[in-house]
């Protein structure tokens, strides 16, 4: 599983829990801000960062090209 998708499923499971929604909120903000501090420290490090797979981006539909 990686990384999105671990996060996916923790943040769908505290959505449907009875958590506060700015408990999630602060949360996800954390989970994000680790994340890119930790790109942020593989980045000064020099490393190349590859990431296998198809890209995480939305493809654009066809009527707005």
């Amino acid at each position: 599983m990686t990384y999105i998708e671990q996060f996916e499923v923790e943040l769908i499971k505290k959505l449907q829990s009875a958590e506060p929604d700015a408990d999630i909120v602060r949360w996800a903000s954390e989970i994000v801000l680790e994340s890119y501090r930790n790109g942020i420290t593989a980045g000064r490090k020099g490393e190349t960062v590859k990431r296998q797979g198809k890209s995480r981006r939305p493809s654009l539909p066809e009527d707005s090209i």
